[in-house]
């Protein structure tokens, strides 16, 4: 899923660095519901196929079918934290990866991603798709106090579900979840939101 170009970052600000990101997702194994992440029998318990998953296609009887993966050398971990990244520039922080000048100075963050999952909902005339998202940041800075914890849900009704709608729905998640962050930032820093 090929990520659009980073947000810039603004001149000064404090400079913060995500220094670990935390994929806590659970699977199940036919799960009654389709907005429970899953995959099939024999892939639940494998990291490198987990860490990728972002959706499961499903029939328009709602049974499942083929899992939907990230490529080879992205995960949900990392698309989450661009998402991050982008949302501390909005609000104002500047963000430093290893590597770059700063990185040692910088105030570590660390991102918890307790749920990413895009589903399928079937209906009589259209049908649904959705992308929910939880994700906590931690670290020493008064606007993380003591964490920071954002719930996004977003949908799409169309008339089928294509292999270019997962994409469209994770990035429509995506960009929501770093404005959340952005806004919360922003509101708990006491910033003036614009």
């Amino acid at each position: 899923m090929a990520q659009p170009a980073r947000l810039a970052n603004p001149a000064d600000g404090t400079t913060v660095a995500i220094v670990r990101v935390d994929d806590m997702r659970h699977f199940e194994i036919s799960p009654p519901v389709p907005s429970t992440p899953s995959l099939s029998d024999d892939k639940i318990n494998d990291f490198d196929l987990t860490s990728r998953a972002i959706a499961r296609k499903r029939n328009g009887y709602g049974m499942a079918l083929g899992d939907v993966l990230l490529p080879k050398g992205e995960t949900v971990g990392d698309i989450v934290e661009k998402a991050t990244a982008d949302g501390f520039r909005k609000a104002g922080y500047r963000v430093v990866e290893k590597g770059e000048p700063g990185y040692d100075r910088a105030v570590p963050v660390t991102l918890r991603v307790s749920e990413f999952w895009s589903w399928f909902t079937p209906g009589v005339f259209q049908v649904t798709i959705a992308n929910r998202a939880d994700v906590t940041l931690s670290g020493p800075l008064p606007a993380l106090a003591p964490d920071l914890t954002l719930h996004n849900d977003t949908t799409e009704e169309m008339m089928a579900v294509y292999e270019s709608d997962w994409k469209k729905i994770v990035a429509k998640g995506l960009d929501q979840i770093s404005d959340k962050i952005a806004e919360a930032l922003k509101v708990k820093s006491g910033a003036k939101i614009s």
